[in-house]
């Protein structure tokens, strides 16, 4: 007898045999709120636009509070039920309005959504759209989220995501890597520790019957500000301010523990203290929506951050899998939101700089994060257009990749023009290495390059530099020799800055720039110039369209500060766990300068009708093992050059897609 005679109807054998089956869910991480929005703009377009969907994003995207406090911090205030102000948007009478589909497509939601049509919603209603779309994951068949919401357990426990036996996507998951480690990573800063032991002395004064709990937690937190003051700290390098420790094994800073008290003889009674304060907050948390009244005071979200970090390591310290996956150091920097005790309350000052120690235990081990996902999850897949190199990927998370797919890229061969500039128009050798690049000869023949360049290029041309002081050494010295001012007459010049919180005016000023002149110079301006660094905003988070980028130029490779103290710990460790199946160090080391630098690569490309000229600055592209590392689609359209012709070239390959243009939009 069939399984389906037992059923009235096919429907009810679907329905039953579905429930059975638990058709897993589809979480798709990638890296900004920006990206979703592109990703969804996609799923309009396909056959699957008529599947449930939701997106969880930042309360800073979707609180509809009037404030200009930070809005998670706000948020955790008003519903925190010890205090007397809450949250009007989301109560017990109406945080379920908008808690489901078929509330929020009454509302106008459409099949497909972007974040924005729920917060209207919520605004024209006064209904918490952050909640709503948390609420909707339940329900929904494709979760969208910036992937630190799936790769961070912390997060993951939050929001309560529970993704055993579903589908995961990682997008633009070419850094997944580094997320991992920094994930698996906690800092501890004495001003942090410090005002966590103020308010825990402060608890232990106003609640007698649980003085022991707080208490220990105190002392704890207080030996450990001692140790950090205790320690010896050299300058990192003689261009920076910044002082560390010699870094230590796992092990090395166990047994600094146990000298210092903080170790095995500790580690119990803290734990059981950060247990109860915890079980405490949470119990009390509970009474107080109850009884609808303040009971007792508890530690407050950061003090419970401090906390958890110092018990999560704790943990890795003394577990056998993971203490030999950490490295540790205390460092000392200059920071601007150093914490302030005043009147009992401990506040940030952003107004002045404050010299402050942090330790950091670090990982490195991206599989502590990543392996427990892969094996949980039904399927994991990580795309993105610049995975290459791809040979770290399974050492570095301790996950086999069954199926690796590295295709050619949609846009035709005739409509790039990617080669490498071994030399400049004197025939100078441009090698960008440390040493060539602070000489004037190399800085006086690559700025004649970037004016040919820009005299040849009209549009938006993007030029990425190793660092930031590199770069600036490069203008410095095209100032003083006037190759700036030939520069700025034929292009309009903008520079990245160090904090990705400027960025968003200068962005808007340079598309107005290229939208001005998309047409035809103005006056003599045919164009902008995008000065950046690799690995900043602009080479990663920034989508430039069509004649927004019409030039990437690289100059050199990016290779991290040797010298930098996570560099040099993950290097060794590499080295010491090759039996293991980790690269060795240097391979590692070289295969992240050629992931940041291939990124920047692909911003100048992004749709089958694009067009654009790459050029890497470098004479180290001529030889094969370097060209090795590059992208599939940069290798097969690869032009070699064997005398600097730039100007011509690039003349010449820009009116051909011009003509091309014009005779597809019907003008020849």
């Amino acid at each position: 007898m069939n399984d389906i005679d037992e059923y009235s109807d096919v429907e009810d054998y679907i329905e039953v045999t579905s429930k059975q089956l638990k058709i897993p869910k589809i979480y798709y991480g990638t890296r900004t709120h920006k990206q979703i929005e592109q990703v969804v703009r996609e799923l309009k377009k396909t056959c699957y636009k008529h599947k449930k969907m939701t997106i969880l994003s930042s309360r800073e995207h979707t609180c509809i509070q009037e404030s200009t406090r930070n809005k998670t911090e706000l948020c955790n205030e008003l519903l925190d039920p010890t205090k007397p102000q809450s949250c009007p948007y989301y109560n017990d009478s109406n945080k379920k309005t908008i808690a489901n589909f078929p509330a929020v497509e009454n509302r106008g939601l459409k099949s497909v959504w972007d974040i924005e049509d729920l917060v209207a919603i919520g605004k024209n209603e006064g209904l918490c759209p952050y909640f709503a779309a948390r609420s909707l994951m339940e329900q929904a068949d494709i979760i969208f989220c910036p992937y630190n919401y799936i790769v961070d357990p912390d997060i993951r426990e939050s929001i309560q995501l529970d993704l055993r036996d579903q589908v995961i996507i990682l997008d633009e998951a070419h850094n997944i890597e580094d997320v991992c480690r920094e994930v698996a990573s906690v800092t501890f800063r004495e001003d942090d520790l410090t005002a966590a032991a103020h308010e825990c002395d402060s608890l232990g004064r106003q609640r007698a019957a649980d003085f022991t709990v707080y208490n220990t937690l105190k002392v704890y937190i207080e030996k450990l500000v001692k140790f950090l003051k205790s320690i010896g700290l050299e300058r990192c390098d003689y261009k920076s301010d910044n002082l560390s420790s010699p870094y230590w094994t796992g092990i090395e800073l166990q047994e600094l523990f146990n000298m210092h008290d903080l170790g095995q003889s500790a580690y119990s009674t803290f734990l059981a203290a950060s247990n109860a304060a915890i079980s405490d907050l949470k119990k009390t948390k509970e009474e107080n929506k109850m009884y609808l009244q303040s009971v007792k005071p508890v530690i407050s979200p950061s003090t419970k951050a401090v906390i958890e970090h110092l018990m999560f390591a704790i943990r890795m310290l003394t577990s056998e899998e993971y203490v030999n996956d950490y490295r540790a150091c205390v460092m000392e920097n200059t920071v601007k939101d150093f914490k302030y005790a005043s009147d009992n309350t401990w506040y940030s000052s952003k107004k002045h700089e404050h010299r402050a120690r942090s330790l950091k235990l670090l990982c490195m081990n991206p599989g502590v994060i990543f392996s427990p996902l892969a094996n949980n999850a039904r399927s994991i897949i990580l795309a993105s257009g610049t995975l290459t190199p791809v040979l770290s990927f399974q050492s570095e998370l301790n996950t086999p990749f069954v199926h690796v797919l590295n295709t050619g890229h949609v846009i035709p061969k005739e409509q790039v023009y990617a080669t490498c500039v071994p030399k400049g128009p004197n025939g100078i050798h441009l090698k960008a290495n440390y040493q060539n690049v602070n000489s004037w000869g190399f800085q006086d023949e690559l700025g004649k390059m970037l004016l040919d360049i820009c005299e040849s290029v009209p549009h938006g041309i993007l030029c990425f530099f190793s660092s930031y002081n590199v770069m600036h050494t490069q203008m410095d010295r095209w100032k003083s020799n006037f190759t700036w001012n030939r520069i700025t007459s034929v292009k309009q010049v903008f520079i990245e800055p160090r904090y990705s919180g400027d960025l968003t005016a200068i962005m808007k000023e340079y598309r107005e720039v290229i939208e001005e002149t998309s047409s035809g110079p103005r006056g003599k301006i045919n164009g902008a110039l995008f000065l950046a660094v690799f690995r900043g905003k602009v080479a990663e988070g920034i989508d430039f369209r069509d004649d927004e980028a019409r030039c990437v130029v690289t100059v050199g490779i990016p290779y991290g500060v040797r010298k930098d103290p996570v560099i040099d710990m993950k290097l060794k460790y590499n080295d010491m766990n090759v039996k293991k199946g980790l690269l060795r160090g240097s391979d590692w080391y070289s295969i992240q300068a050629f992931r940041a630098l291939n990124q920047a690569l692909g911003r100048c490309l992004r749709h089958i009708h694009d067009w654009g000229a790459v050029l890497l600055v470098d004479e180290r592209f001529l030889q094969p093992e370097n060209k090795q590392n590059l992208p599939k689609w940069v290798k097969t359209m690869w032009i070699r050059h064997n005398e600097y012709n730039l100007r011509e070239d690039l003349r010449n390959f820009v009116a051909r897609q011009k003509a091309k243009e014009k005779k597809e939009i019907g003008v020849i």
